[in-house]
């Protein structure tokens, strides 16, 4: 066989291979990479590299638990969705001005994301603002970055870059970038 036939043969082959093993499906108004049945939220993923690249937290406040702020925040919490909320406890607290984002565990709910204000010298959680559970098919630091700017736009960009999303606690897969079945379970 010759040479530019055998070259069109390994291409139009790998075109029908890569055609038949990865596509591009919509879910929810956005695009995943479906690689065999398998879901991977790239645009997420890559959203969530140039973030660690560029993001400042130098304004941002990461309180400890011992510290008043971190008392009187938890406090808060714990009386807010009683009685499951007593349970809680603290994975981290960011603060930035009169805003700040808390990341609480608890004996029977899930670890939850709560963004809260001080409005007249009290913490308040803002209610419509709150992140608890999986985001399976999608990366969990954009995903949940993106929903709380949804829910609370006037909260900083820069206390938000600055939160931990920890993909083993809310992601979708190893490294938050996937993969997950078009069942929405990992494999």
């Amino acid at each position: 066989m010759k040479r530019h036939v055998a070259a069109v043969v390994v291409v139009l082959t790998s075109l029908l291979v890569i055609d038949n093993h990865v596509d591009l499906v919509s879910q929810d108004g956005r695009r995943l990479l479906a690689v065999n049945g398998l879901h991977w939220d790239v645009r997420g993923w890559a959203a969530e590299q140039l973030l660690q690249m560029r993001r400042d937290c130098t304004p941002v406040n990461s309180s400890p638990s011992d510290s008043p702020t971190a008392r009187a925040v938890l406090a808060v919490i714990q009386q807010h969705s009683l009685p499951d909320s007593q349970s809680a406890r603290w994975l981290q607290l960011q603060q930035l001005g009169d805003w700040s984002v808390a990341e609480v565990d608890f004996d029977t709910l899930k670890p939850t994301l709560v963004v809260m204000r001080l409005q007249d010298g009290q913490w308040q959680v803002q209610d419509q603002a709150v992140w608890s559970g999986s985001t399976a098919p999608w990366h969990s630091g954009d995903f949940v970055r993106r929903y709380l700017r949804q829910q609370a736009p006037d909260l900083p960009r820069a206390l938000l870059a600055c939160v931990s999303v920890d993909p083993a606690r809310y992601g979708a897969g190893p490294g938050g970038l996937g993969p997950v079945s078009s069942f929405g379970t990992r494999p």
